[in-house]
């Protein structure tokens, strides 16, 4: 594999990941990978291998995992595809918000650049996908998109703090999960929340992929909700 040569779909995902942990100001290293593609630590080795001598990747003392401004440019065309694949399904298709992603995961490795710019053209520069998250290409700098917005995640606003949905995390494990527990919850990008109350849940009480036992008790469009705090920290809200 040579930077600059078409990339196989796999590797296409490896970039995405690095890519949005990065953005998301995650430290990335080979064990979250490993956790998030449910692979061995040896089989993310390799690839990681690959990828720093064909230059989309460095990895430092500490094997922390950075992208190469060729990684980046590789991570946010196929994140593009896979934005504008979504977009469409539900702007032009009439597809749910929390029914897209794993069509998307599908298709993005295919559509080709006379396809992308059509669909851009049809949807009329759309600036974010269903979950809020910027499309490369479009926005002006998706790489600070949430240092832009001065996002924080809704597990940090305090008390009685009020916040603005401005997009779901794409850094889980089971994506589509995530975004069905918040659909079921009615929280989309652009609703209005105020935190209440924090406490602890029963653990039987506890449905995946609400991890933990800390849940927050919020008013959503004047609607009571309640969720995990695990799934608080992968919503991104700006104050």
């Amino acid at each position: 594999m040579k930077a600059g040569e078409a990339l196989s779909a796999t590797v296409e995902e490896y970039l995405e990941a690095v890519y949005n942990m990065s953005v998301e100001g995650d430290v990335v290293i080979g064990a979250r990978l490993a956790e998030k593609f449910q692979v061995s630590a040896p089989t993310v080795t390799e690839m990681l291998k690959r990828l720093v001598k064909a230059g989309y990747l460095e990895m430092d003392s500490k094997r922390h995992i950075t992208l190469t401004e060729e990684g980046y440019d590789a991570a946010e065309a196929v994140l593009r595809r896979h934005r504008l694949t979504e977009r469409f399904l539900v702007d032009m298709l009439g597809m749910q918000w929390h029914q897209v992603h794993e069509e998307a995961c599908r298709l993005e490795h295919f559509i080709s650049g006379a396809v992308e710019a059509r669909v851009i053209a049809s949807l009329d520069l759309p600036k974010t996908c269903p979950h809020g998250n910027p499309i490369p290409g479009i926005v002006p700098n998706a790489r600070t998109y949430l240092k832009d917005h001065n996002a924080v995640r809704l597990s940090e606003v305090p008390l009685e703090g009020q916040a603005t949905v401005l997009c779901i995390s794409e850094v889980v494990e089971d994506e589509e999960a995530l975004i069905l527990y918040l659909h079921e919850k009615g929280i989309t990008p652009q609703m209005h929340i105020t935190v209440l109350a924090q406490d602890q849940a029963n653990p039987e009480e506890i449905v995946e992929p609400a991890v933990g036992v800390e849940q927050l008790h919020l008013q959503v469009e004047g609607r009571p909700v309640t969720i995990s705090k695990a799934s608080a920290a992968k919503i991104w809200v700006t104050r």
